[in-house]
């Protein structure tokens, strides 16, 4: 499956690497008092799919959506390629990229769902991550784990269309033990609309879902500031 869907996503139309992306960049700051540093890892939606801006991406309507809910600058730096995993991004990340770091936002698991990658394994890759970060990050560093949206694929067979929520369901359950079993990371329930790759509609997309995955975050980034 895994080489089905390298071949779709290189040769396919309807695939989401034909879109306009961000090339990689400094972090996106949203002006004000006391900034706060988030880190958002991850594929699929992080990446940036049908804007050429960083400012219009996931990041910067993050770093937007957080700072007016907070009152706080908020500055948000985004590690992201196309097909990122867990396993890679474990490699990438460096203690400079967690320094600092209040939040980190991790959204994977797209691409391992369309290859039917076995939840179990997905599950462990993402809690070794997770540990991973707590031991390079600072001591109240947050966590915050988006849940798994599967893409809508609807050039694919129904059955295959079903399987891959099926597996996105699958690991959406793997989070939810990965966050029992740590205080320290947080599962964000996100869940959109899905819809086709093609489908995303630029700024518009990611100003909703920032909306949407933003109040977890921000209450935490509070919680934090509060006390401090």
């Amino acid at each position: 499956m895994k080489l089905f869907m390298l071949a779709w996503v290189y040769t396919s139309p309807h695939s989401w690497r034909g879109l306009p992306k961000p090339e990689a960049g400094p972090p996106v700051l949203a002006d004000g008092p006391d900034v706060q540093k988030v880190l958002l890892c991850g594929a699929g939606i992080v990446v940036g799919y049908g804007v050429a801006s960083p400012e219009l991406a996931l990041g910067g309507s993050l770093a937007r959506s957080l700072s007016a809910l907070t009152g706080h600058g908020v500055e948000v730096a985004t590690v992201t390629s196309a097909r990122l995993t867990t396993r890679e991004a474990q490699s990438q990340l460096t203690k400079d990229d967690l320094t600092g770091a209040h939040a980190v936002v991790l959204s994977f698991g797209v691409f391992e769902s369309l290859a039917f990658t076995p939840a179990r394994t997905w599950g462990r890759d993402m809690a070794n991550l997770v540990d991973f970060i707590v031991a390079n990050s600072e001591p109240d560093t947050g966590i915050f784990i988006l849940g798994c949206m599967p893409p809508k694929m609807s050039s694919f067979p129904p059955s295959y269309q079903r399987r891959t929520v099926t597996m996105t369901e699958r690991y959406n359950t793997e989070i939810e033990r990965l966050v029992e079993s740590r205080e320290y990371a947080h599962y964000v329930r996100f869940a959109p609309p899905i819809e086709d790759p093609e489908a995303i509609d630029g700024r518009q997309s990611y100003r909703a879902w920032a909306d949407a995955i933003s109040p977890n975050i921000a209450e935490f980034i509070l919680s934090n500031s509060a006390g401090e």
